[in-house]
């Protein structure tokens, strides 16, 4: 059986750099993929990537899904204040 280690700290760099120098939400949504498919998926040997902007069953519309994880993208700042949050919530 084999083992594959993911660098966790690498990951989580990667996306906060992604959000950091994304000045708009499909700028984040492209370069945070692709640190999903390069440092995620790739090296646990998933070839098939993620959906975007897929409908779900229920008829929701999400940006992202990869397997059973759903990935909603929001613009910089646009979770700034408690009733962004709460509407994001609500939309998941």
């Amino acid at each position: 059986m084999s083992y594959f280690q993911l660098n966790v700290d690498e990951i989580v760099n990667a996306f906060k750099e992604s959000v950091r120098r994304a000045s708009n939400e499909a700028e984040i949504k492209q370069w945070v993929s692709e640190c999903i498919e390069n440092l995620i998926l790739k090296p646990l040997g998933i070839t098939q990537y993620g959906h975007y902007e897929y409908t779900l069953v229920s008829g929701a519309r999400v940006d992202a899904l990869y397997g059973h994880v759903i990935v909603e993208y929001k613009a910089p700042g646009k979770l700034s204040s408690m009733p962004d949050i709460v509407k994001a919530k609500e939309r998941l």
